[in-house]
């Protein structure tokens, strides 16, 4: 199966825009893979993570859970373990299960869409 990125969704939220690749909606069974845009002076909120999320710098620098990192450089973040991204401008590939949930600080937990 051949998903390409010009045909991929994209969402926007609070200033930084997702695209999803491979995720159910598009075939993947597993896997939820998705790159997010960090503008620069991103500021995203905290949030726990029910599921092991893996970073991948395409380019620029971004802060992910404290680490900075930059093009070539991947973060792991273990699940139920608050993180956020901050700076940029960047852009994210994004790994993760299918089926990963976000808690946000009010307590209020969502399925991000562009998981789906």
């Amino acid at each position: 199966m051949l998903i390409t990125g010009d045909s991929a969704v994209t969402h926007s939220f609070g200033g930084f825009e997702f695209r999803s690749l491979a995720v159910p909606s598009r075939g993947s069974a597993e896997i939820a893979l998705w790159t997010v845009d960090v503008p620069e002076g991103g500021d995203g909120a905290p949030h726990v993570v029910t599921k092991e999320e893996v970073f991948y710098v395409l380019s620029g620098t971004v802060t992910i859970q404290g680490h900075t990192a930059s093009a070539g450089d991947a973060v792991v973040v273990a699940p139920g373990t608050e993180l956020s991204l901050t700076g940029g401008p960047a852009r994210v590939l994004v790994a993760t299960s299918v089926g990963i949930r976000a808690v946000i600080a009010d307590g209020t937990t969502i399925t991000p869409p562009w998981s789906l």
